[in-house]
């Protein structure tokens, strides 16, 4: 998942999914660094520095699955990760206080696997936040306000799924590409009688097992001076070590099915391969970008330009084993579409010509170029791919493996993964229940 996952990471997040390629360290300018390794707790962590940047963006992944370690407490992840942001304790103000005091924003995203918190704040106050987030996540301690305003914002995100097309259709292709394990289940349920069943006993137990220091990766990326680890909060204690990271089982399962929902929309899905094999991820990267990126992607623009509104987008997630390939669509000529997906998943398993796959190579290169350029979006690039379990494969990273893959793409290439993993395809449609509005 390339910078775009910020979309994915948007449909999934409490609010909501980089950096250019990096030049070989001889040729880095001096304002900007990347550095990597392990702080005394266990903590992974990854910096890249930008002296040009106002700002500075902080952000702690962890392993952890979203239905909980028992894979029956649907919401608790999100919940956890929440309350913990909103408990203000012996350390001073809560995590949530000090980033609104700051004038930053701050982000939670739980994803079936992974779930993440981060703050983007003025760069003259990233220790403060920094010494913060660490300490509210390293050494969680959640309060019963904390757990309150948890509950709040949880209750908040559900009701706000039932009516996102998008993440209703995600969750039910993951549901049917996957018969068990977090992938499974919606990161975010959208009953909120699910989140009033959680206890706070429950939270606090999730939390101290997922967001030990050892289990976390920290990001900073932006304004950042050499004396940052200073500012982290250590627990000091690497128990455990970090988390393997967390797969489910794939059920074979594909075809087409309707499913009623507040929404209509309509979704494909196909597992691909795993972040360890980063060419054919790549390969899918390019697919996904060419075909359904709903900025340039030539299936995309189609879909804008016809007599219809309909409209298409899609990525490759890439995750640790397998990766999904999604697209939806939606808008009222969503059935319309469905022979042209097929008919251009079809076209692109014999290799297109050689002049148009360069220009849509270099086009694919750009795209990711221009996507991961703020703090913000570099800190959520390294953590992704850090968490997912190869963090040098993350496009910015300055061992170049991702341009490198992209660069050994070739119409053959292209056209032999499609054949291996775009076939078999689970089709999900949603239609809206009756006094549900599309």
């Amino acid at each position: 998942m390339t910078s775009r996952a910020a979309r994915f990471l948007a449909a999934i997040c409490s609010c909501v999914s980089l950096l250019a390629f990096a030049a070989p360290a001889s040729a880095a300018p001096a304002s900007a660094y990347q550095q990597s390794g392990t702080l005394p707790g266990g903590a992974l962590y990854v910096v890249r520095r930008d002296e040009s940047s106002a700002t500075a963006a902080v952000e702690l992944w962890f392993r952890a699955p979203a239905p909980g370690y028992d894979l029956a407490t649907p919401g608790i992840a999100r919940l956890a990760i929440a309350a913990a942001a909103a408990s203000a304790g012996d350390r001073g103000p809560s995590l949530s206080e000090a980033v609104t005091r700051a004038g930053g924003t701050l982000s939670i995203s739980v994803y079936p696997d992974i779930a993440m918190i981060g703050a983007s704040v003025p760069s003259w106050d990233l220790p403060n936040v920094l010494r913060t987030i660490t300490a509210s996540y390293f050494m969680p301690s959640i309060s019963e306000a904390g757990y309150k305003v948890g509950l709040r914002d949880c209750a908040i995100a559900a009701a706000e799924s039932q009516y996102d097309s998008v993440r209703t259709l995600q969750d039910a292709l993951f549901a049917r590409l996957f018969s068990s394990g977090a992938a499974h289940f919606p990161p975010i349920p959208s009953s909120t009688q699910d989140y009033s069943k959680i206890s706070i006993e429950a939270v606090r137990a999730f939390a101290s097992r997922a967001f030990r220091e050892s289990n976390a990766v920290v990001v900073v990326a932006g304004a950042v001076d050499d004396g940052w680890q200073n500012s982290v909060r250590s627990s000091g204690n690497s128990r455990g070590g970090a988390d393997a990271p967390i797969d489910s089982t794939v059920s074979g399962r594909g075809g087409d099915v309707t499913q009623g929902a507040n929404v209509s929309g309509l979704g494909y899905a196909w597992t691909g391969p795993p972040i360890s094999d980063t060419r054919a991820a790549t390969a899918l990267d390019f697919v996904a970008d060419y075909l359904f990126d709903p900025d340039h992607g030539t299936l995309a623009a189609a879909a804008r330009s016809g007599n219809t509104d309909a409209f298409v987008t899609g990525q490759f997630i890439t995750l640790h084993n397998p990766g999904v390939l999604l697209v939806t669509v939606g808008g009222s000529g969503a059935a319309a579409q469905r022979a042209k997906i097929a008919d251009a998943i079809t076209a692109l398993s014999t290799p297109i010509d050689g002049r148009t796959f360069d220009a849509a190579r270099k086009a694919f290169e750009y795209h990711i170029l221009s996507q991961i350029q703020t703090p913000q979006s570099r800190a959520d690039n390294f953590g992704w791919y850090a968490a997912e379990g190869n963090a040098t494969y993350a496009p910015g990273d300055r061992s170049g493996e991702y341009l490198r893959a992209a660069e050994s793409l070739d119409p053959g290439y292209v056209a032999q993964i499609v054949r291996q993993y775009l076939q078999h395809p689970a089709i999900v449609e949603l239609t809206p229940h009756a006094g549900s509005t599309s």
